[in-house]
């Protein structure tokens, strides 16, 4: 079997055709589309521009105000997200009564679909009947209009609390399969030397977790930087005025709302290579340890 290659590449074929017409041809056309004016989404005379889309790009408040909300969420990812997936492993891995229900707690979120946990949040958010509300009233509190407009740093953190919220499960369940794939041995012998829990954490686990973390890192960046349903659910227009708005919400406004198909197309390249610098940055940052 190993001597008869064609079966290896009969086998990769199917895959490389999908990539090749729903990967690779789309992006070379959105390229294209990027250095055209179309006056509609199905205008089939659009007019070549050249590279004004990409320097419009960079002269837009609204691009720029995306671009900062998008960074800012990829440093709280990074910390809340990626920092709370791998302490919950660690612990979840340190004990083995109900183990399994934790498993399955801490993963449920991802279950769900985005839409559906967007229009959670709005529930929780309401102010009449908000769970939050209902929360400050027990203990005496006062309501609070969530989403009010004037105080952007609340109104941030609504927004990112159940993009955060969401994916913490995902990344728990690759750091707990990193845990599992340590040999016990080098625990054991830790423990015979006198080592602690934290010891362990710090001087076997987290350097046997490097390449994981590498990995769990760049998925981090890259998902963040397309993020769209929830953002998008809990508030469509970036209210207000935009300054809500993130790269994969305001690229829908560009491209839907205001029919601007090349100027959304320069946003997909630039999204694009943004995750490929922001990937490669991370990747010399955690360099990969080929000892493990």
């Amino acid at each position: 079997m190993y001597k008869k290659k064609w079966i290896a590449y009969l086998f990769i074929t199917p895959m490389l055709a999908f990539f090749i017409i729903f990967l690779f041809y789309p992006f070379i056309v959105n390229i294209y589309n990027s250095f055209f004016d179309y006056e509609s989404i199905l205008d089939k005379n659009p007019r070549y521009v050249g590279f004004d889309n990409y320097l419009t790009m960079f002269t837009d408040v609204k691009f720029q105000r995306s671009l900062i909300n998008t960074l800012i969420l990829i440093g709280l990812v990074l910390i809340f997200q990626v920092g709370v997936a791998l302490i919950l492993a660690l612990l979840v891995n340190s004990i083995r009564k109900l183990a399994g229900f934790y498993k399955v707690t801490f993963f449920m979120p991802i279950v769900v679909s985005a839409t559906a946990l967007g229009l959670m949040f709005n529930l929780f958010y309401d102010y009449q009947y908000g769970m939050f509300n209902q929360i400050l009233e027990i203990f005496g509190g006062e309501k609070v209009f969530w989403k009010d407009p004037s105080i952007l740093p609340r109104l941030y953190s609504l927004i990112v609390m159940p993009v955060i919220w969401q994916y913490i499960g995902f990344y728990f369940v690759i750091f707990l399969t990193g845990l599992a794939s340590i040999p016990e041995d080098l625990l054991e012998a830790a423990e015979i030397d006198g080592g602690n829990a934290f010891q362990k954490v710090f001087y076997i686990q987290l350097p046997m977790l490097q390449n994981v973390t590498r990995s769990v890192v760049v998925l981090a960046i890259t998902g963040t930087l397309k993020v769209f349903d929830l953002p998008h659910i809990i508030d469509p227009m970036g209210y207000p005025s935009g300054k809500m708005h993130f790269l994969g919400t305001y690229m829908y406004e560009v491209a839907f709302q205001s029919n601007a198909g090349g100027y959304a197309a320069a946003f997909a390249v630039f999204i694009a290579l943004a995750g490929v610098i922001l990937s490669f940055i991370s990747n010399s940052i955690f360099k990969q340890n080929k000892d493990l």
